[in-house]
């Protein structure tokens, strides 16, 4: 069987080639099956099922980091006061309707004065004025809050801070400290009553409840000094035109006993229209000079603070702008363009103002000449027609408006000596006892699922961008050939090692996978039967493709006859380094190379290893050409001649990605296995590679894929149906 070079050129060709090929292309060329349908509930469970111990670690990091962050936070407390808005009168509001929008106005109003910039500031200063100390002088609370933050963001803020910023802008140095204000506050209305609550959080709740309690008490003592001093203005001007207002009826008076006494008492209608209107330019008069007194000195109080250097905010409060308040409560640091905006408009408030002032100066102008021009005409009037009417309405009038300002005098006294802001404390807060933050064990559930959930979404991620193949019915799907089985994995294999799984442990997954898989791909072996040929190839290298090929070899030696294993691959040799160290008796100095080159002969280029009943023939030298050595070969003396020395030839192919060569060896094979790791070897790089084997050598000739080194408990736990829960039944 193993003749030379002269017998290899006459021997014939075997008449038994086309024995078994209709059943192999029958069992290889079977159409791939369905991926089995599922819904996607199903699915998604079935993707986090495997992938539970991660899910399950992700929970357990979340719970501990969850724990740790409620270990590591401070425990707060919240003191609240209340404070309660006088309700307005319907009578005056124009009814229920009318009182119910006013006080949903007024309460607006007062949440927005409770959050403000200026009262914060205020807050501040009570504070820091009203820190209680002990027996021995020293202070009990830090009645000022920290600034809150972490330390990352308050070593940034030292580290960025200027020095000139506190030079220029005085305000920004309690910049930490109202933004701890501001943040540990909250400001609300209780549900739809007139009942606003005060509250502040803070880790000490003695100063909990000292800040909630000066919070209240700042703004209602802001309520009543700007009720007192608005009622004050108002005072003033009534006292300052009250004496013109006595002579006013003094003269009148006179006028009237003068005229009784000369002329008699005379009514006529021209005299009392002429008198009321003269009255009316009164009053008008009074009210253009009072609005032009409140005016001016209105101007010199702006001139005197402005004069004394007094801070932007305390003229803003004087000038009362809208417009310049807000602007003021928004100035921080050095911002040039917010201060040039700031005096600006400060410029145009005092501008329009003392426009204000011109504008009443001249309208008590004009109404006192059309007074002068009214009062000529009652004289000459009275003159002629005895006009004792147009003194007596005059009287009348005058003597009226005295009245009203002696009694808005005394009404505007009395609220000076007891003022109404029109909010009243209606609870003070104490310290409270009970913290308000959670218990830090209640932070573990809500950490575990969110990191639950997390871990989810990165499966569920990395899942869908998953291009690799992971089950029987996924490979056929995707590559268009049958997949007649897999290769279960196995850590740290070696030639002894793979020799005893597959020759002395039959009954492990491993030996009847790799049974299955050779009398799959040559279920025409046994005793009686024609030889075969089968090509083992693969895209990659890490494709565990030598491995599937000697686990082939190993299997086909229990089924009696000669294996031969034909090495074409020069880049893994490792285990089939492996097998010759280890098996064989004599080793061969000629390679496949020369055996095609006719340089040796078939015994010559072969390496024993009766150990396990296996020859090698080894692959050819670098400096050997493969694809050269395949083309100029006759294809049919080379099989022939294999087939009547062995019964089962398992050629070790080069990589299908590799060039033509896998190609012309798959005329050469009676079936060709092509291996995909699984879980490993991407779809695209698969089924190019399968394209490029299919383009050339014979159609007939079945080409079946094989998912190597497969995890059978991952692979089961996915419950695709594959042969994994086959496998993994104890036999």
């Amino acid at each position: 069987m193993e003749g030379s070079i002269a017998n290899r050129a006459r021997r014939p060709r075997a008449k038994q080639m086309e024995v078994g090929t209709l059943e192999t292309n029958l069992r290889l060329m079977r159409p791939p099956r369905e991926p089995t349908q599922s819904s996607p509930f199903h699915q998604l469970v079935i993707i986090l099922t495997t992938r539970k111990w991660f899910l399950l670690a992700m929970a357990l990091l979340g719970g501990i980091l969850a724990g740790l962050a409620g270990f590591t936070r401070p425990v707060l407390f919240e003191a609240t006061t209340q404070v309660i808005i006088d309700a307005p009168s319907s009578s005056a509001s124009g009814g229920v309707a009318s009182a119910q929008d006013s006080l949903e106005s007024n309460i607006d109003d007062h949440l927005t004065m409770l959050s403000s910039q200026g009262h914060l500031r205020r807050v501040l200063a009570a504070l820091r004025k009203a820190q209680p100390v002990d027996g021995n002088g020293k202070t009990v609370v830090n009645a000022v809050p920290p600034a809150a933050g972490s330390f990352l963001i308050d070593l940034l803020n030292r580290a960025w801070r200027q020095d000139n910023t506190v030079a220029e802008n005085p305000d920004a140095a309690d910049a930490p400290e109202l933004k701890a204000l501001r943040n540990g506050m909250r400001v609300g209305q209780e549900l739809r009553s007139r009942v606003i609550t005060i509250g502040f959080t803070d880790p000490n709740p003695a100063r909990a409840a000292l800040v909630a309690n000066t919070f209240a008490q700042v703004y209602i003592q802001d309520l009543v000094q700007k009720s007192r001093a608005s009622d004050q203005v108002h005072l003033d001007s009534i006292v300052a035109s009250l004496p013109q207002v006595q002579r006013d009826l003094v003269e009148a008076t006179d006028r009237l006993e003068t005229y009784r006494l000369t002329h008699g008492a005379v009514d006529q209608t021209a005299a009392n229209n002429a008198a009321s209107e003269t009255a009316e330019l009164g009053r008008q008069i009074f009210l253009s000079k009072a609005s032009l007194s409140a005016s001016e000195a209105r101007l010199r109080r702006i001139e005197d603070l402005r004069k004394a250097g007094a801070p932007v905010t305390a003229i803003a409060e004087e000038i009362g702008s809208p417009v310049l308040t807000d602007l003021v409560t928004r100035q921080s640091g050095a911002d040039g363009d917010l201060r040039n905006a700031i005096a600006r408009e400060m410029e145009q408030s005092v501008a329009r103002i003392a426009a204000e002032a011109n504008v009443y100066r001249s309208q008590a102008t004009a109404l006192e000449s059309r007074k002068a021009m009214l009062d000529a005409a009652v004289a000459d009037t009275a003159s002629q027609l005895s006009g004792l009417r147009s003194l007596e309405p005059r009287v009348a009038i005058v003597t009226q408006h005295y009245n009203e300002l002696l009694s808005r005098q005394q009404d505007l006294t009395r609220r000076i000596a007891a003022p109404s802001p029109g909010v009243a404390v209606l609870s003070t807060a104490w310290p409270p006892s009970t913290p308000m933050t959670l218990s830090p064990i209640f932070l573990i559930p809500p950490g575990m699922v969110v990191f639950g959930l997390m871990g989810a979404v990165i499966v569920l991620v990395r899942n869908g961008f998953n291009q690799t193949l992971r089950s029987e019915a996924e490979a056929e799907a995707e590559l268009g050939v049958p997949c007649v089985g897999l290769l279960p994995r196995v850590a740290g294999l070696n030639a002894r090692k793979l020799r005893h799984l597959v020759l002395s442990q039959q009954n492990l997954p491993f030996s009847r996978a790799v049974t299955s898989l050779l009398v799959t791909a040559a279920p025409t072996q046994g005793k009686g039967q024609p030889p075969h040929i089968i090509l083992v190839t693969s895209s990659i290298q890490d494709d565990a493709k030598t491995e599937l090929a000697w686990s082939l070899a190993l299997a086909a030696t229990r089924l009696g006859g000669r294996v031969l294993f034909l090495d074409l691959d020069r880049k893994d040799v490792r285990l089939t380094n492996g097998f010759r160290g280890e098996f064989s008796t004599d080793k061969a100095r000629n390679s496949f190379g020369d055996y095609v080159n006719e340089r040796c002969v078939l015994k010559d280029a072969i390496t024993r290893m009766p150990e396990i009943g296996i020859d090698l023939m080894a692959a050819p030298a670098p400096s050997d050409d493969l694809l050269t050595l395949l083309s100029t070969v006759d294809k049919c003396q080379f099989t022939e001649e294999l087939r009547s020395a062995y019964d089962v030839v398992i050629m070790n192919g080069p990589l299908g990605l590799g060039g033509p060569e896998t190609r012309l060896l798959k005329r050469w094979a009676d079936s060709v296995l092509f291996a995909v790791r699984w879980a490993r070897t991407r779809r695209s790089i698969a089924r190019g590679a399968l394209d490029a084997i299919g383009a050339g050598g014979s159609a007939t000739v079945p080409v079946g894929s094989v998912l190597t080194r497969v995890n059978l408990k991952r692979l089961a736990g996915s419950r695709l149906g594959d042969n994994a829960d086959l496998l993994l039944e104890r036999v």
